[in-house]
């Protein structure tokens, strides 16, 4: 019975933690400032690595014109929006 209240909260949090990921990705592909795409990928990058036990800031927050891993970071995302997408299809 515990475990299945806290599978929900987590699985609640979980919704939440991904709005919030969507908002922040919002916020940056429509903003007119050419620096802060880059600042807002920086920042979330470094939110998941600190989820993953890594405290130290491993780069400065920089403009999207200087973050040179940009296609790798696309194609990785692009394989996890299709795969979200493929998996929350109803079957």
């Amino acid at each position: 019975m515990l475990k299945r209240i806290f599978d929900q909260k987590n699985t609640e949090l979980g919704r939440r933690c991904l709005a919030l990921i969507r908002d922040i990705a919002d916020r940056g592909a429509s903003s007119w400032d050419p620096e802060l795409p880059g600042y807002l990928l920086q920042e979330l990058r470094q939110a998941l690595l600190n989820r993953l036990g890594c405290e130290d800031t491993t780069f400065p927050p920089v403009s999207a014109g200087l973050l040179t891993d940009l296609a790798c970071l696309y194609e990785q995302l692009l394989w996890a929006h299709d795969l979200s997408r493929d998996i929350s299809r109803p079957q």
